[in-house]
């Protein structure tokens, strides 16, 4: 596997995602997402909780660490704690606000708000009480890393699960960018993670299986409320319109890359309604000329431009800005393909493909009037960050009480419940285009053909089922 030794292992401060994949051998967590975004639980035994504020957590006994003490609740409480101070579990963790242990299995979480389903943001990484700082702490995984001689992860003894491991060493490589292909087709990496539709593309020659997985990464288009016309939500239902979710899935995004987002929640979920992607009056693009219609856009003049009608008689054009990351040519693909549908559709709006920096800055100064985002929503599909007020809310849409308590009701919702209040959260989020989700994006694990048997990777986890794969180590050479 590619390895970077220039980044830490540390499953909680590690941003390296070739490290953080080598790491998911060496440490297990609380709960594991599935493929499908379900939660099942791993290192937990049993929970609690009577408001959907205070939970409590029974860990399982006789846990191994790599250290050769047992995993407590100490060491759970630690790890919880940390995550939600730093690294990449911060934002989805902004709601825990006290953490305690009972020094023995039990553990207590407590938020600043009720979420029913705060076992599906538990996926986080357990590693030794009080090793935050390490490079490579003490974790609970079925490997342990080995830096003398070859760089590798060897099978630990003391794993419950050890003699059901498909392998008993994996050898890590570090190699730059343009090396992998080749490695990749000598049999120098048998196993690489890939988001296909990241600015880096992988090329691979060798014959390969890929291994796709769906995930909770939203691309979704954003409005800068603070500018004019886009204050009225039937401009923006307009503009949403001119997204044709199909053909960006299926003729631009690398195939299997992604589906298709006609609403902010998944169609892997269970409680998803297929109701939420149909609209039995319209086409899209009839729908797009009613919206427009209604909000008094319309081309007074016969230029083939619309205007926004005035007082008198009077109107102006409107002229929109939309920027994009410059630097994944997917996106601005993604973003010429809706520009040129408002186009004519007679919106005047001008395109804008922006670097990394130059991008965030306009966001954040409010110097757009539409982005094309990404967001990593938690597997709980907590909408917060896109709709109240906060970091990520660059244009200060929707920061109303009428979505917080949506919101609100949506993450109290029992199973029973959840259909209804997804049903209603959708059906506001839809009738007033806070924001207007794309698509979903989804990761693939390249392994070479017939290799591997059995793996079927996770948002949690590309290793989720390891006892259960077959390695044939003939094709792996």
């Amino acid at each position: 596997m590619r390895y970077d030794p220039g980044s830490p292992l540390n499953p909680v401060t590690s941003l390296n995602r070739d490290n953080i994949l080598v790491a998911s051998l060496m440490y297990e967590s609380l709960f594991i997402l599935d493929d499908n975004l379900n939660v099942e639980p791993f290192l937990c035994e049993s929970w609690e909780t009577e408001d959907n504020i205070t939970f409590t957590f029974r860990i399982k006994p006789n846990i191994a660490m790599s250290d050769g003490s047992w995993m407590t609740a100490d060491d759970v409480a630690y790890s919880i704690r940390q995550s939600s101070l730093r690294g990449r579990s911060v934002n989805r963790l902004q709601h825990v606000v006290n953490v305690d242990s009972d020094g023995g299995l039990t553990v207590t979480v407590v938020l600043n708000s009720p979420n029913s389903r705060l076992i599906y943001l538990l996926d986080i990484p357990i590693i030794k009480y009080g090793s935050i700082d390490e490079a490579v702490p003490p974790g609970t995984g079925p490997f342990t890393f080995i830096d003398t001689g070859v760089t590798r992860l060897e099978r630990y003894y003391r794993h419950r699960d050890y003699i059901n491991m498909p392998v008993s060493s994996i050898y890590l490589v570090e190699c730059a960018d343009d090396e992998i292909t080749q490695l990749f087709d000598d049999g120098g990496i048998s196993l690489l993670w890939d988001d296909p539709s990241d600015a880096f593309e992988i090329r691979l020659n060798r014959l390969y299986d890929p291994r796709y997985y769906d995930t909770t990464t939203l691309q979704f288009i954003g409005f800068n409320g603070r500018s004019g016309v886009l204050s009225d939500f039937d401009v923006r239902r307009a503009i949403g319109c001119a997204v044709e979710r199909e053909f960006i899935v299926n003729e631009i995004m690398p195939v299997g890359s992604a589906i298709p987002a006609y609403v902010p929640l998944s169609r892997s979920l269970p409680y998803y309604n297929s109701d939420w992607e149909t609209d039995e009056y319209f086409t899209q693009f009839e729908l797009m000329a009613l919206l427009f219609d209604r909000a008094g856009l319309r081309d007074f003049d016969e230029d083939s431009y619309l205007e926004l009608g005035g007082d008198y008689g009077a109107y102006s054009r409107v002229s929109l800005t939309f920027i994009v990351n410059s630097e994944n040519l997917l996106k601005v693909q993604i973003a010429e393909r809706i520009t040129n549908t408002l186009r004519q559709a007679g919106l005047d709006i001008t395109l804008r493909e922006l670097p990394w920096d130059s991008y965030i800055g306009a966001l954040q100064s409010g110097n757009f009037d539409v982005y094309y985002g990404e967001v990593a929503l938690g597997a709980d599909f907590d909408l917060s960050p896109l709709v109240l007020p906060g970091r990520l809310n660059y244009g200060d849409i929707a920061s109303t009480g009428r979505y917080k308590q949506l919101i609100d009701d949506f993450m109290v919702a029992t199973d029973s419940e959840i259909q209804s209040a997804a049903n209603t959260l959708v059906a506001e989020i839809t009738a007033h285009a806070p924001f207007v989700p794309v698509l979903f994006k989804r990761y693939m694990v390249y392994s070479p053909m017939g290799a591997v048997v059995g793996a079927a990777p996770s948002q949690s986890n590309v290793f989720r089922n390891i006892t259960d794969w077959t390695v044939n180590f003939t094709l792996l050479a």
